[in-house]
């Protein structure tokens, strides 16, 4: 939203712990009061009267997507390890210099990196759970 659309200005009272949890909220998320308001705003709230799955919503902040971004990097470094070796493999094999110490070394690399792979994986997975488990508005 560009600012020349911002021409209204909206002012009101809070109490002071609610006041203490938004300036909190607003550090956390890295930022401002009046971006973190906005945001606040296009989240579709949805009643009980209501069905939940009309409106599929999920809020990312940035410090999460952080960590879900390193996960990520940390899983495609090991896959393209697992991938890398799979292709040595192959260019020995096509060569024909393929011997069992190499073909042993490679298995055990690849092995390895799968096994990196499928934990970076279930982290991604768990850091996903925590965030589904976040209550966006609190009473």
């Amino acid at each position: 939203m560009a600012d020349s659309n911002k021409t209204r200005t909206l002012s009101f009272r809070l109490a002071e712990d609610d006041f203490e949890k938004l300036a909190r909220r607003c550090r956390e998320a890295e930022l401002s009061q009046s971006k973190y308001l906005r945001y606040l705003i296009r989240i579709p709230i949805v009643t009980e009267g209501e069905q939940a799955d009309v409106v599929p919503c999920l809020v990312l902040d940035r410090k999460s997507l952080r960590r879900i971004s390193k996960e990520l990097t940390r899983w495609g470094y090991h896959y393209n390890q697992a991938v890398h070796a799979m292709n040595s493999i192959n260019y020995y094999i096509a060569h024909g210099r393929a011997t069992s110490d190499i073909l042993d070394g490679k298995a055990e690399s690849i092995e390895c990196a799968l096994i990196d792979v499928d934990d970076n994986a279930q982290r991604i997975a768990y850091e996903i759970a925590a965030l589904q488990s976040k209550q966006i508005v609190e009473d």
